[in-house]
């Protein structure tokens, strides 16, 4: 096994425990508890819009696009708050 194998190894005990404290924060968050509530009522919303298949998917593409920079923008902004912690 060489040096990269391991380190990639060692970081799985860092991210099953990072993603628990996630878990737990994320369930005991009331501002997330309302994003939820509020991401129901808009897809409750686009629903009722009788939107054609084709439309469908394109809205569907545009919203997850758009999680998926989100995604990518906190992965950057965790990596950078964990680089300062680290210095």
């Amino acid at each position: 096994m060489n040096s990269v194998e391991s380190e990639k190894l060692l970081d799985i005990p860092l991210m099953v425990k990072t993603a628990n404290a996630l878990n737990d924060a994320v369930n005991h968050s009331n501002d997330y508890k309302d994003s939820l509530k509020d991401q129901d009522k808009a897809f409750d919303g686009l629903n009722q819009t009788n939107l054609n298949e084709a439309q469908k998917r394109a809205v569907n593409k545009a919203i997850s696009s758009t999680n998926n920079c989100g995604a990518v923008y906190g992965r950057i902004a965790c990596r950078q708050v964990q680089c300062k912690l680290s210095s």
